[in-house]
């Protein structure tokens, strides 16, 4: 809810990021006032650089080096879980560059 006032900057390459700053607000309690859309994550944070509002960015673009004048904040509550499924046509699962796809995505067991 801290960023209730701020403007939003989201992906402009389709609705999904859109969506999740629109639930993730609501969870918080709020209603976000997205004013930019880019097409590139670069250019997201090139536009929270220059002032222009605020935004997420995922964890592996948010691990480079960001710009001076952003500031990366861990998003800690409302929490977050991304869920992910592989749908697949039956008896595809075994093709090897599918099946390099899906090992590289499932979490090595504990």
């Amino acid at each position: 809810a801290r960023f209730r006032a701020q403007d939003w900057i989201v992906n402009s390459r389709n609705t999904a990021d859109e969506t999740v700053v629109r639930t993730i607000a609501s969870m918080a309690g709020f209603d976000p006032r997205v004013t930019h859309r880019a097409d590139s994550l670069d250019l997201v944070q090139d536009m929270i650089a220059a002032g222009l509002g605020v935004g997420l960015l995922p964890t592996d673009h948010a691990d480079r080096a960001p710009s001076p004048n952003v500031r990366l904040l861990p998003l800690t509550a409302p929490h977050v879980e991304l869920r992910a499924y592989a749908v697949t046509r039956h008896g595809r699962l075994n093709w090897p560059p599918l099946t390099l796809v899906t090992t590289r995505l499932t979490p090595p067991p504990p």
